[in-house]
Parts: structure tokens; C-alpha cells; sequence
């Protein structure tokens, strides 16, 4: 072997020694952050469902009393008012829409226009699928449960927590 594989040999082994030797430990959670749900988180998360399941029904019962409404896959109730042929929002699209918020009663909570971007979480998630689902130009009404809207906070001091909406849509 002559000088010049020998210095070879050498850098390969110290670049294969440094490359072990610099990698990292993986990340260890503390004692007190570990993955298990304490119980008084599962049974929040154990009456949150129930309260949903119930509010299901509630809203199915009140569904069945209106005309024309569907389910839509993720939860809320819809019914198409206006059609149109025009096109979907997609992702990081600008919306001009308007919009009234009423309670399950029917009070009138806020009545507003409004230009987002979609996929921005710039309203509730019920809200902002409704549109998803809209061509431009289309008007609806959609009833949103709780969960989907302002959640079990609410939006005081308009919205109180665990509050279902109805929400009458027209896109520009």
C-alpha cells in the first residue's frame, strides 16, 4: 500500500467517524408532557361527544320540520337556494360573500359582507366548507351545529358557547 491510499483510508474512516459521531440524540418529552391523556381530558372529550350526538338530533328533528335539506358529509345541514354553473372557490381563492347569522330561533345575530381567503381559517370551519361547496354566484342556507361554529367557548358577547347558526349565504 503506498502513502497516498493510506491517506485516503484515513480521511474516509474520520469522515464516517464524524458522521456517527455528529448526529443527534432524538428529543426526549419531560416527565410531565407525556402522551397520555389525563382523565379529566377524556371525560371532557367523552361528554364534548355526547353533547354533539345530541345536538345532532336536535338539529335533525328541526331539519325535518324545514323543506329541502341535505347532510353534508363533515356535519352541517344545506339547502341550495339560488343555483348557478359558475366555478368553485379553490384553495387561496379571494371570496366576496355577504351573510346573515341567525340563531336556531331565528334572532338575528349579525348581518355582514365579508372577503376572505379561502383555506385561511378566517371564519368557522362550518362557514368556510359551506362555501367550499357553493358555485360563485350561488345563494344557501346552511345550519351549522356548535361544534363547526364557535365551539364550546362561543363568541361572547354575541354568540354563546355551544351555540348552533344558521347561516344565509350569497357569493358575489
Amino acid at each position: 500500500m503506498n502513502w497516498g491510499m493510506i491517506k485516503n483510508l484515513i480521511f474516509i474512516v474520520f469522515v464516517i467517524c464524524c458522521a456517527f459521531s455528529c448526529s443527534k440524540p432524538a428529543p426526549q418529552l419531560p416527565s410531565n408532557k407525556g402522551s397520555n391523556v389525563d382523565e379529566n381530558t377524556a371525560k371532557l372529550l367523552e361528554f364534548n361527544k355526547e353533547l354533539a350526538l345530541k345536538e345532532d338530533s336536535a338539529l335533525q328533528l328541526y331539519v325535518e320540520k324545514q323543506n329541502g335539506f341535505a347532510k353534508n358529509k363533515i356535519g352541517f345541514w344545506y339547502k341550495i337556494i339560488h343555483s348557478t354553473q359558475g366555478s368553485f372557490y379553490k384553495q387561496n381563492d379571494y371570496c366576496s360573500f355577504e351573510y346573515k347569522m341567525l340563531m336556531i330561533n331565528g334572532k338575528l345575530l349579525q348581518s355582514k359582507q365579508q372577503k376572505i381567503v379561502i383555506g385561511k381559517k378566517e371564519v368557522v370551519t362550518g362557514l368556510e366548507e359551506a362555501i367550499k361547496m357553493m358555485h360563485k354566484g350561488e345563494s344557501g342556507i346552511f345550519i351549522i351545529p356548535w361544534y363547526l361554529a364557535y365551539g364550546m367557548d362561543g363568541n361572547k358577547p354575541l354568540i354563546p358557547p355551544y351555540t348552533s347558526l344558521i347561516f344565509q349565504v350569497r357569493l358575489f
